[in-house]
């Protein structure tokens, strides 16, 4: 049977004890609606419930709550319990004292999420053939240092991994780890982080949808570490108002973070289109050409021009990395309007052709 989560936004006043009464009485009828009930998250803090429910569908799950404690969920969403446990940590109830008569699970489902990108800098000739034993050795550490700080490992690919943490000042700790250990070890590459924060359920979208996806992308802005404002004011706010450190972080404002989801919106969706320009970017954005231009300079320190570029030659990449693609279908799939410029932007970024990029990775598969 699929796996249904949902979530309750309570009132102030109930507690880690009145959800875990109102939990068992879930688990006393849920026979009646063919649900097994697994476990649950409590959220003290953001007054927020997350129930996690073996069903036949989400109607059964409404119905069992409504029968038997009427806390009715304000959203449900069926989830792969795979990513559960990785975002989570757990998919059943945590180990409680026996002799204890009620489970009483004082934990909340808010992750912080930090999304690593290895950002491949320009390479010679000898560099690009050792390319990719240095990406495997670079994504051993990343591993290594993931663990270190306790973090759940829960997207890896080609270049990129997705962790979950479930507090800010460790989240932060392990980004500025990762920073430094890659300098010393590997200076042909470089990592690009992007932190963001969230609760798993928010309305009909995939678990954790809105965090993972600002979290990609605030690593794909190309500074070292990006964090988004909700981030920052957590991690201060639990730090005894210790500003985080912009020798180190990227600090995104409330205004920036704005234009950022504009942006970004319209730029993944508009990519491949070869006449994209400046002006007709901008007007779609609701800014004029000198707004669109500081705006994107005070988040990426680049123009909106250069940094389409890089975005395009970026996503060529992956292309690149993951299919045997021809080297004008990829500079077309990525916005190029012929080969030759294609191959000529890419080894101005890269410093070798798509050619050889493509036979280096292909030759010892990352």
């Amino acid at each position: 049977m699929p796996i249904y989560m949902d979530r309750h936004d309570v009132s102030k006043e109930v507690t880690a004890e009145s959800v875990a009464h109102l939990h068992q009485e879930d688990l006393k009828i849920q026979h009646n609606y063919n649900c097994r009930g697994l476990t649950y998250w409590f959220d003290d803090k953001r007054k927020t419930a997350f129930c996690l429910v073996e069903a036949p569908n989400a109607e059964s799950v409404y119905k069992m709550h409504e029968h038997s404690h009427g806390e009715l969920p304000h959203s449900i969403i069926e989830v792969n319990p795979d990513l559960v446990e990785s975002f989570l940590g757990r998919l059943g109830d945590p180990v409680t004292n026996p002799s204890h008569k009620l489970n009483i699970i004082d934990e909340p489902a808010y992750r912080f999420l930090l999304s690593i990108q290895i950002q491949i800098r320009r390479q010679s000739k000898n560099q690009i053939e050792r390319l990719p034993s240095m990406v495997r050795k670079l994504k051993g550490m990343v591993v290594k240092i993931v663990n270190e700080f306790h973090g759940d490992l829960v997207q890896q690919e080609s270049t990129s991994f997705l962790v979950s943490f479930t507090q800010a000042q460790i989240a932060i700790q392990c980004g500025e780890k990762l920073q430094a250990s890659i300098g010393q070890s590997i200076p042909s590459l470089s990592f690009s982080l992007g932190l963001d924060s969230g609760l798993p359920v928010d309305g009909n979208k995939l678990i954790f949808e809105d965090t993972i996806r600002t979290s990609k992308r605030l690593s794909e802005i190309g500074k070292e570490f990006s964090v988004s404002p909700e981030v920052q004011k957590l991690y201060e706010a639990d730090s005894l108002e210790i500003n985080l450190n912009p020798n180190k972080e990227k600090s995104i404002s409330v205004v920036e973070m704005i234009f950022f989801e504009k942006f970004f919106e319209y730029l993944e969706g508009n990519f491949s289109n070869s006449e994209l320009r400046i002006d007709s970017f901008a007007s779609n954005l609701g800014y004029s050409r000198s707004q669109a231009y500081r705006n994107c300079m005070n988040l990426a320190e680049m123009s909106p021009n250069y940094f389409l570029k890089k975005y395009r030659l970026e996503r060529s990449l992956k292309i690149l990395e993951g299919n045997p693609s021809s080297i004008s279908e990829t500079g077309f799939l990525c916005g190029f309007s012929s080969s030759s410029y294609f191959s000529k932007c890419f080894r101005g970024m890269y410093g070798v052709s798509p050619k050889d990029y493509q036979t280096a990775i292909h030759a010892q598969l990352i």
